[in-house]
């Protein structure tokens, strides 16, 4: 068990060394850098619409005023060319795990259940030892 438990550490430490991990950690710290101001106002958007959420939802008498910050706030974040950026870089680091993933499953088993493309399990197929 400990040779597998290293085995996926020596895994893990591959995929911090691949290019698009790398170019996400730097994309990071540049928006983090270059938009505090924007990043703060859309995490307090966000934390006052979650508190909205939990006390009341739609019915709460603040819900349309925050969802209008929040959307107001996100949408001068994510407008930024380095946001968008850095979210391109996360989709192909998210494709590359998946298809990484995918291929581990089926080297362990047919049957085990995957996500596809749109991360959706398909019904049908299981994992059954006998």
């Amino acid at each position: 068990m400990t040779s597998i438990i290293m085995q996926a550490y020596q895994v893990l430490d591959e995929i911090k060394k691949d290019s698009t991990y790398q170019k996400i950690k730097q994309f990071d710290r540049v928006v983090t850098k270059l938009y505090q101001e924007e990043t703060q106002a859309f995490q307090k958007a966000r934390a006052h619409y979650d508190q909205i959420m939990n006390e009341g939802g739609t019915y709460h008498p603040d819900f349309k005023d925050a969802v209008r910050t929040l959307s107001e706030a996100k949408s001068i974040l994510y407008s930024k060319e380095e946001v968008k950026t850095y979210f391109e870089f996360e989709k192909k680091f998210e494709t590359e795990l998946n298809d990484f993933l995918f291929e581990l499953t089926q080297a362990v088993s047919s049957h085990i259940k995957t996500p596809d493309k749109m991360g959706i399990i398909k019904k049908g197929g299981s994992c059954h030892v006998r």
